[in-house]
């Protein structure tokens, strides 16, 4: 459809045949329309080909759909006729679409496959084909190395060449028969030799080449154990053996007089404890040379230990490391390996047991060896065999028979992979009971369903997996084969991320890579370009063909960013705008992507250079969009040799692209003047109808610009070629300076260049030329042109009456500050500062006020001082109220009393001159007459000091003028309000925190002064004064607060004094007083009763709180007849109120004081006794006669409390008696128990204590578990620093442990040593640690022991805890009388 097609729609209302006033009447549920998720646009709907065309379509594809169409009413391709399509005029902004990244991060690699499993069919079909027949067996055991060997259950062993041949059968089925299955297998380096091991403990040698038995090694192993390890080590002579009951041989083969002979070495005896796991070093050729190749290193794992051995040249123990407990049941599993860490290669060693591995380092030193322990990795499932990959990647087998690649360093899960029907052969763990011996044997050994030690082998980065009808072999693929298999499934994507991390070096486990970083480099460069190449055919191909614009823009925003992000990633830019450029030059919509996703690479420098034909063609499409804003920064950042200068330079000039334009100009044609004329001159020449946001940027970027050309800068970045810098700023000034401008007709007056930027921004402006001249030389020619320019700006900004005070007090500032730096080589007619001061300092201009004072004050600043006389600079703006030039000028002068006045005159800062006096007297050293000066000053208006902030001022004073407070304390003394203020700034009880130190600067006269004045200004604040300060006299305050009648004051000094009768009757009366005035003053119903929420009532209930507390202060220090004297006469007070009044009271009234009774009930229960306060209830006349109904509660509740601390009494007691018959049974029960050994040997001579005779029949059994024979004991302990008789553990005797042993001879002085012997004290001290919670007894007296945090006297638990007593009675307070 054409535009003149378009806008009659538009004009007509129609779509479709639809007027738009009938399709805002349609019903959407009349007509069945269905809802969408985006409403359509007036401009999407005319973008689009026509809804009519969709019946004449070929085809739509799969991923196309229409917004106002749902996909059922496109099945036939047509419109129903009898519906129609609503159309709404576009009132509201449409929805943005989603921002497209432009430079997307590279994706995550998901699901990448490093590992290949490849099943060995001709070895499984043998293994099959053995189990089939009758006399074969399954398999049980198996080697690797080159040649792999299989032992079976029938005692065969069969061995096959690296083709899967079968080349020996070795054994027959009668040898099976003897020696029961093979249990292990063991291959030496090159493959020659073979150990095999039965389950009955025989190991016989064979030649794998001539298939000749070597050698028959028997009566090693005990008999009944299988042999579970036999293993080379790095010597070919030597070789390792490890049995089912946990012992460690050492097996070395020799020659002698022509025949083949053998000896063994016990490592480990089982008897010493079980070793679960044994693996020798084997030190591959090419580190024949390393010390390691010397030593036969071992490892070995035991239940609790994991060991590293050095067998040369003697046996010694190099590590030894504690196992973790809670993995004490899963099979260990240990495996050898050469790194390369910190430029050596050493050997590590890999340990794994439950779901946790460890790796270890050996490191040889100049004459020692040390294992270090590199790292712990942790996982989600418990592994049941490893092996090396790799250096970097190991390979773990779990419980559930899957395979793990894990990455050494991170301890990352590289890839997961299952073995379907598998069935690992395993082997039986139960070692025998009668050889598990030793300390180790404390343990109980653990019983594991599997063992693949003979299963899981590794050789040369392929580990091999023996299973019950299979051989499968695991490796690491290539870095080939993982990018095909992503190509092959069309993940492009991930292709490209696995490619470049390759590139970098950053991808786990790697196999097929040059080491060399330029080389990998150059392979992985090359291989991308084949992926872009292969994922553009792919993008072009799946794009739709037709249909919408963004449909077809969304397909091309997620394939082609990537493809640009790798090619400037990898630096194949040449296939980016080669082979890339000509796939997509024939499909606009991705080629404008490719344009776009270019942007953010141009703008960060990754990408300078592009062919000029693709410059030129994103030059026309970034213009044909509209987005030349974009080309103004991306220009710059490009080599000017692929532009085309003519097309950027009229496309800067259309739409104003300033950098563009300058970047052009001074890079392609040397040309730093024609910017500044085509700029500057256009922004003279601007019309009003000029957007003022446009101008100012274009003003700040030539501000920018002619201050890079004048400091030898490039703009917007770099430098100008030092040969050029002064050819470039001699242009600039002389462009700057032109008198006349052709083609700029808007203003006739001379120098348009100068005035256009200073009427712009005259600070800015000002600044640039002053950075300039900084750099320039002081040569003649610098200062012509720097007298020139100081010249034309006074000529320009004077006879003109265009510029604001601001801008003329900045053009003097800009004066006197190159003034100042000229050294008199500039000349400038001081009138004309004069002028200007004149000028700024006008008192009949009101306007713009702060901004001429600024003005003034910056001039001054930059040295203006100098050319104005300071008396009349001083009147001047002093006329006219600049109190921040004033004080400029007194400060230059040192006057600094008269800049107090500034600030207290000036409204703006008043507020600041208490803090400028701290600077002045704490910063500034003043002379004797200067600190004359400035204290008077200080003093003249202190009025208004104390009215900003009393409290500041007065500590001003105090600190800094405290030889001066009596004087003007003097002074002060004649206006009573104005003291109060200076003594309240100091003394004032409501400020926190108080100023103690200066309080104590003042005597106690002006204490004194200031507690009569504030009894007089704020009574209610007297008693927190006197609280906080200690300088008044007690005497005169007594005499102050009792003339001016504050009573909580008075009583508060009489109580201090110690005169508490006193206190009591001057709140009694303070009470009496305020009830009193609560009482109504006549009777009437008009007047009505005080409510219990009301302010008098309210008054009564503070003082008599305020008066209990002062009872229940004070009764802790007086006697008995004391305290009934304090606190019954204010009970009698509040139980008979109506006599104490002059008034009656009314109901409302009465019940409020009985609710006070209450108060001073419950406070008074702490310190009279119940029975007293009953007594003087049941003795009160009021209540002798027909009252009881108004006291039952009371007695009520004394009964109440009677009952609860004798229910208190009984439950102590019970529970006291409960808790002692427990614990006296649990004693008993554990000192009286049985014990039983732990071994069956004797701990000194190691021999079975059940098979002794004679006089070692005796034996003797500790607590601990270890028994002796009573004649090996008495000798060891007697030999033992002449112990003599003492009875203790041999083993468990050691310095840090603390026990008592017992003699015959203490025994007979000391009877109570008979009650409990020593395994008694044992089991009664385990039984304390056991017991761990405290007693119910304890605990009840460690709450008798907490004090209430509630109110004095309203908890009854406030007292001593029943059991702190010295006769173990109860004492509580009752609880409250009355609910």
């Amino acid at each position: 459809m054409s535009e003149n097609e378009r806008e009659d729609v538009h004009s007509s209302g129609l779509f479709l045949g639809i007027s738009l006033p009938e399709a805002e009447e349609l019903d959407d549920q009349e007509f069945d329309i269905p809802q969408v998720e985006m409403a359509p646009t007036l401009e999407s709907i005319l973008n689009e080909d026509s809804l009519l065309e969709v019946e004449t379509s070929p085809f739509l594809p799969d991923d196309l759909t229409l917004s106002t169409l749902e996909a059922e009413e496109l099945e036939d391709g047509s419109l129903p006729p009898q519906q129609e399509v609503e159309v709404e005029e576009e009132t509201t902004t449409s929805t943005p679409a989603p921002q497209w990244i432009k430079d997307p991060p590279l994706p995550v690699v998901e699901r990448d496959e490093v590992l290949c499993c490849v099943t060995l069919k001709g070895i499984s079909a043998q293994i099959l084909s053995a189990v089939g027949r009758v006399e074969g067996g399954g398999p049980t055991a198996m080697a690797v190395c080159g040649i792999i060997a299989v032992g079976t259950s029938t005692g065969q062993l069969l061995i096959f060449d690296p083709s899967q041949v079968l080349k020996l059968c070795l054994g027959s089925q009668g040898l099976g028969a003897l020696h029961g299955p093979i249990s292990a297998l063991g291959l030496n380096r090159d493959g020659t030799r073979v150990l095999c091991g039965f389950a009955r403990g025989q190991i016989l040698q064979w030649d794998v080449e001539s298939g000749k038995l070597l050698r028959t090694i028997a009566n090693i192993v005990p008999v009944g154990n299988a042999v579970i390890s036999l293993k080379f080590t790095d010597d070919p002579t030597v070789a390792v053996c490890n049995d089912s009951a946990g012992s460690v041989f050492e097996l070395h083969f020799k020659r002698s007089l022509g025949a083949k002979t053998w000896d063994s070495h016990c490592l480990f005896n089982s008897e010493k404890g079980m070793v679960r796991c044994v693996e020798p070093l084997q030190v591959p050729e090419e580190f024949s040379g390393h010390p390691a190749a010397q030593l036969l290193l071992l490892a070995m794992v035991s239940l609790r230990k994991l060991l590293v051995v050095c067998q040369r040249p003697e046996p010694t123990v190099i590590h030894a490391s504690s196992l973790v407990k809670a993995h004490s049941d899963c099979v260990p599993s240990l495996s050898w390996h050469f790194l390369r860490m910190e430029g050596s290669a050493d050997p590590a060693l890999a340990f794994c047991q439950g779901s946790c591995v460890s790796l270890y380092q050996v490191k040889f030193a100049s004459e020692s060896i040390s294992v270090v322990k590199l790292k712990e990795l942790h996982f989600q499932f418990e592994i049941m065999n490893f092996k090396w990959l790799r250096p970097s990647t190991l390979l773990l087998v779990d419980t559930a028979e899957r395979v793990h690649a894990v990455d050494r360093g991170s301890g990352e899960e590289l890839q997961e992979l299952e073995l379907e029907n598998m069935a690992l052969v395993n082997t039986s763990t139960h070692p025998p009971n009668n050889q598990a011996s030793g300390q180790d044997a404390i343990a109980k050994p653990v019983e594991c369903k599997k063992i693949t030690y003979q299963s899981v082998s590794a050789h040369r980065g392929k580990v091999t997996l023996l299973g019950t009808k299979s051989v499968r072999v695991v490796t690491l693929k290539t870095w080939e084969e993982r990018l095909d298999g992503l190509v092959k499934q069309e993940r492009y994507d991930q292709a490209l991320a696995l490619a470049w991390k390759f590139s970098q070096g950053s991808a786990k486990a790697v196999v097929g890579l040059p080491g060399d970083k330029q080389m990998r480099k150059a392979v992985m460069a090359n291989e991308v370009a084949e992926l872009l190449l292969a994922y553009v055919e792919l993008s072009l191909r799946r794009c739709p063909e037709q249909g919408k614009l963004q449909v077809m823009e969304d397909h091309f925003q997620k394939t082609i960013p990537l493809c640009v992000t790798c090619c400037i990633k990898l630096n194949k830019t040449e296939v980016l705008f080669g082979k890339v450029y000509e796939k997509l030059i024939h499909h606009a919509v991705a080629l404008g992507v490719l344009f776009e996703c270019l942007q953010p690479h141009i703008s960060a420098g990754r990408l300078t250079s592009i062919p000029p034909l693709v410059m030129k063609d994103m030059v026309g499409h970034y213009e044909d969009q509209g987005m030349t804003e974009i080309l103004d920064d991306l220009i710059p950042h490009l080599d000017v040799m692929t532009l085309d200068l003519h097309q950027v330079v009229s496309l800067s000039r259309q739409h104003r692209l300033c950098d563009a334009l300058i970047f052009v100009f001074n890079k392609g044609m040397n040309d730093y003047i024609t910017p500044i004329e085509e700029m500057v001159g256009g922004m003279a020449s601007a019309s009003h109808g000029v957007i003022p946001d446009e101008q100012m940027t274009v003003g700040n970027k030539i501000l920018v610009y002619i201050s890079c050309c004048l400091t030898g800068q490039a703009y917007p970045f770099g430098v100008i070629p030092e040969n050029m810098v002064q050819t470039v700023k001699s242009q600039v000034f002389t462009c700057l300076m032109s008198i006349q401008v052709k083609g700029i007709v808007a203003s006739k007056e001379p120098y348009p260049f100068i005035r256009t930027l200073l009427q712009y921004n005259t600070r800015e402006f000002l600044n640039v030329l002053a950075l300039a001249f900084e750099d320039l030389n002081q040569h003649q020619q610098a200062i012509e042109f720097h007298q020139r320019m100081i010249d034309i700006l006074l000529q320009v900004m004077l006879e003109s009456t265009d510029f604001s005070p601001s801008q003329i007090g900045s053009l003097f500032t800009f004066l006197a500050r190159q003034l100042a730096k000229a050294e008199d080589k500039l000349f400038v007619n001081r009138q004309l500062f004069h002028q200007a001061l004149d000028f700024l300092c006008n008192p009949e201009d009101t306007t713009q006020h702060a901004e001429r004072q600024q003005a003034l004050l910056e001039l001054l600043q930059a040295g203006g001082t100098a050319y104005f006389e300071e008396n009349k600079l001083l009147s001047m703006t002093e006329a006219v109220q600049f109190f921040q030039v004033c004080e400029f000028v007194y400060e230059q002068r040192r006057l600094y009393h008269r800049i107090v006045a500034c600030y207290l005159k000036d409204p703006a800062r008043k507020d600041q001159a208490l803090q400028y006096l701290h600077d002045i007297i704490t910063t500034v050293e003043l002379t004797e007459e200067e600190q004359v000066l400035f204290q008077n000053e200080v003093f003249c208006n202190l009025q208004e000091l104390l009215a900003l902030n009393a409290r500041q001022t007065a500590s001003l004073v105090l600190r800094h003028f405290q030889d001066s407070i009596p004087l003007i304390m003097e002074t002060l003394q004649q206006d009573a309000k104005l003291l109060f203020e200076f003594l309240h700034g100091v003394f004032n009880p409501r400020v926190e925190p108080w100023p103690f130190k200066d309080a104590s600067l003042l005597g106690h006269d002006y204490h004194e002064r200031y507690l009569e004045l504030l009894c007089q200004e704020h009574p209610s604040w007297v008693l927190d004064f006197l609280k906080l300060s200690d300088m008044y006299r007690p005497e005169e305050a007594v005499q102050i607060t009792q003339r001016h009648q504050v009573h909580d004051a008075l009583a508060y000094l009489l109580e201090s004094q110690g005169n508490t009768q006193g206190a009591f009757s001057v709140l009694m009366e303070n009470l009496k007083w305020s009830l009193q005035t609560a009482v109504p003053p006549t009777t009437s119903e008009e007047t009505g009763g005080i409510r219990e929420g009301s302010e008098p009532l309210q008054a009564v209930h503070s003082l008599l709180r305020d008066l209990i507390a002062f009872c229940q202060r004070v009764s802790g220090t007086l006697d008995s007849k004391q305290r009934e004297d304090l606190w019954f006469p204010l009970l009698d007070f509040l139980m008979s109120p109506s006599e104490q009044c002059d008034g009656s009271l009314s109901a409302e009234m009465e019940r409020g004081i009985k609710d006070l009774t209450k108060e001073v009930l419950d406070g008074m229960t702490t310190y009279i006794p119940l029975m007293g306060i009953l007594q003087r209830l049941m003795q009160d006349p009021v209540y002798s006669v027909g009252k009881y109904g108004e006291i039952k509660t009371l007695i009520f509740g004394i009964l109440d409390a009677y009952i609860y601390e004798k229910t208190l009494l009984e439950a102590t007691s019970n529970l006291l008696s409960q808790d002692l018959h427990w614990s006296l049974c649990s004693l008993r029960a554990a000192v009286t128990r049985g014990m039983a050994p732990v071994h069956k040997r004797c701990a000194v001579c190691a021999q079975q204590y059940t098979r002794t005779v004679g006089h070692k029949a005796r034996v003797v059994l500790f607590s601990c578990g270890h028994i002796y024979h009573h004649a090996c004991l008495q000798g060891s302990l007697s030999r033992q620093e002449g112990q003599g008789e003492e009875w203790a553990c041999f083993k468990c005797q050691a310095p840090n442990k603390k026990w008592t042993p017992i003699t015959p001879k203490r025994a007979a002085q000391d009877p109570q040593c008979l009650e409990l012997d020593q395994g008694q004290i044992v089991a009664s001290e385990c039984l304390r640690r056991v017991f761990k919670n405290p007693s119910r007894i304890s605990i009840l007296m460690d709450l008798t022991r907490k004090p209430s945090s509630g109110k004095p006297g309203s908890d009854i638990f406030r007292r001593t805890g029943v059991l702190e007593s010295a006769d173990f009675k109860l004492n509580l307070a009752p609880p409250p009388l009355i609910d």
